[in-house]
């Protein structure tokens, strides 16, 4: 902060006195804000006792609805917000929101700086509220660029255009990048934080995606100069969805240049959102080769305790036929392939297929009513331990068999959890009534040259887990689409090798098991030996 701002507690307490009256929703406070300012802006230096702050409110804000108070009320927030200056106001427009909308950290800021250089005039920055006073330090760091803002609601553009009326190389607009034709001008650098999720309302306008953050990729990449870079925040999904989500990513690789895609911390933007988010930077022309960055904090990001620093732990560069191998955009498949034991893998001389050539994939059913009888049995997630499947717990429905046909599990079908804290993965083994999986679990199927017992050893092995991981759509949930799991490449040893490691893995495992079991037999004699001659 400059040495005239006020201290975040200054802030606070400022919002809490304003809450103090009834005016606890950000929309008010935003009002007030306006207000205040715009009155304090049209007195310049008058008298500003009671009836004139009163009265100049009256009319500078004629077009509002009426201020639901009276003359000393206004006053009081007056006093509590007037010494604001225009790096406080960036700051309290944060705070009101209460973590309830997206705002931009700091540290991102920084980070579009770097993305300023010699040749950049002029820069649009969309969504503008979302900054705070780090914004205006970009600003005004660089006096030779025109920077343009929006913003969508239009009291917020005027509040903002007061905030930023010193400063000569801004101007603001009130603009919704959602919609075709918000500007007809180009630019050399666009920044822009999205809407995340949801859907947006576009009708007659041909996007191929209905979603916010996907029609804002597709539109401002039109507003975007030759050379110029359209630099941006988005979900994890775009790396990885099907439907429009991939059609878009289709439609930029077939007519725009992808220069950089970056994973950023998780929890960056909490506690708006905990939802993994990628940099990407875009431009005109072909794509030749797309750096690739993985993105850490520099210490634990907490509420009271924001990423202070980006701080770079994987960097990789891919020629376009190498990232055009990637399964979508997922740029964990190509960290992964970095690893030793990827490597290792990837460089052994054993035959590899996708397990869409060797097996087939489903997920399993959503089902509702669960109790204890019924005709068919169901496996949960809850269901797949260390050693296997706890079939003697399974919930069981009743339901038609015709119902379920596609969801019945075969002897040695191959269970992988799609959902949960942790992936578990287990073989299903025939039982005597109908099984089927819940939702919560995805099924390979192997075909005739592959054995289920050898596709599990092989995903739970540190390779295997580690491929499963960079389907993982999730942050601290579990999340692995069954459409992602086809594209693994598995290794395909002749079946005797294959029926050999089994044979040896069940012997270890048989050999496990009875020797804890003999140990805890004997714990147990010991214990009994003990409590007996305690008295």
């Amino acid at each position: 902060m400059s040495n005239g701002s006020k201290s975040d507690t200054a802030l606070f307490n400022a919002a809490n006195i304003i809450r103090s009256y009834g005016f606890e929703d950000q929309s008010s406070m935003i009002d007030l804000l306006f207000r205040v300012v715009m009155t304090k802006k049209a007195l310049s230096g008058k008298d500003d006792d009671c009836d004139a702050v009163y009265r100049t409110m009256q009319e500078i804000s004629a077009t509002l609805p009426r201020f639901p108070g009276d003359a000393n009320l206004f006053f009081t927030i007056y006093n509590a917000l007037s010494p604001l200056d225009e790096r406080d106001v960036l700051s309290f427009i944060n705070i009101t929101n209460d973590g309830r909308e997206l705002f931009a950290p700091d540290v991102l800021v920084e980070k579009f700086s770097e993305y300023i250089d010699a040749n950049t005039n002029k820069v649009l920055i969309t969504e503008c509220e979302q900054y705070g006073p780090s914004l205006l330090d970009m600003i005004k760091s660089n006096p030779k660029v025109q920077f343009t803002l929006t913003s969508r609601q239009a009291v917020k553009t005027e509040l903002l255009s007061a905030v930023y009326a010193s400063v000569e190389n801004v101007r603001l607009l009130t603009a919704d990048i959602y919609s075709y034709g918000f500007t007809t001008e180009r630019y050399d650098l666009i920044i822009c934080i999205p809407i995340f999720g949801g859907r947006a309302l576009v009708n007659g306008e041909d996007f191929i995606s209905r979603e916010p953050d996907l029609i804002a990729v597709q539109n401002l990449l039109y507003h975007v100069n030759m050379d110029g870079n359209l630099v941006m925040v988005l979900p994890a999904k775009i790396t990885f969805g099907g439907g429009s989500t991939a059609s878009l990513r289709e439609y930029i690789e077939s007519n725009y240049k992808i220069k950089e895609i970056s994973a950023l911390p998780a929890g960056l933007f909490a506690p708006y959102t905990s939802i993994r988010t990628y940099l990407f930077v875009f431009s005109t022309g072909k794509t030749d080769d797309v750096v690739l960055r993985q993105y850490e904090s520099d210490k634990p990001i907490r509420k009271t305790s924001p990423c202070k620093n980006l701080v770079v732990k994987n960097e990789i560069l891919l020629f376009s036929d190498e990232f055009t191998d990637l399964n979508g955009w997922n740029i964990d498949m190509a960290f992964s392939e970095e690893d030793k034991d990827i490597k290792a893998f990837s460089t052994s001389p054993v035959k590899k297929l996708r397990l869409k050539d060797a097996a087939t994939v489903f997920r399993g059913k959503a089902v509702n009513a669960k109790g204890e009888s019924g005709n068919v049995a169901v496996i949960n997630i809850s269901n797949i331990t260390d050693t296997g499947i706890d079939y003697e717990n399974l919930d069981q429905i009743e339901e038609e068999e015709r119902k379920v046909l596609r969801y019945i599990l075969e002897d040695g079908d191959v269970l992988v959890t799609a959902r949960g804290t942790t992936v578990k993965i287990a073989v299903f083994e025939k039982q005597s009534m109908i099984c089927i999986p819940s939702a919560n679990i995805n099924v390979i199927r192997p075909k005739d040259m592959l054995r289920g017992a050898y596709l599990k050893l092989f995903l739970e092995s540190p390779v295997g887990m580690k491929m499963l991981q960079s389907l993982q759509r999730g942050t601290g949930v579990v999340n692995i689409n069954y459409k992602d799991i086809i594209e693994l490449e598995v290794p395909v040893l002749p079946l005797e090798a294959q029926d050999a490691l089994i044979e040896k893995y069940n012997a270890g495992l048989k050999f496990y098991k009875d020797t804890i079991a003999a140990a805890e037999e004997g714990w147990r004699g010991v214990q009994q030996e003990i409590q007996s001659k305690l008295f």
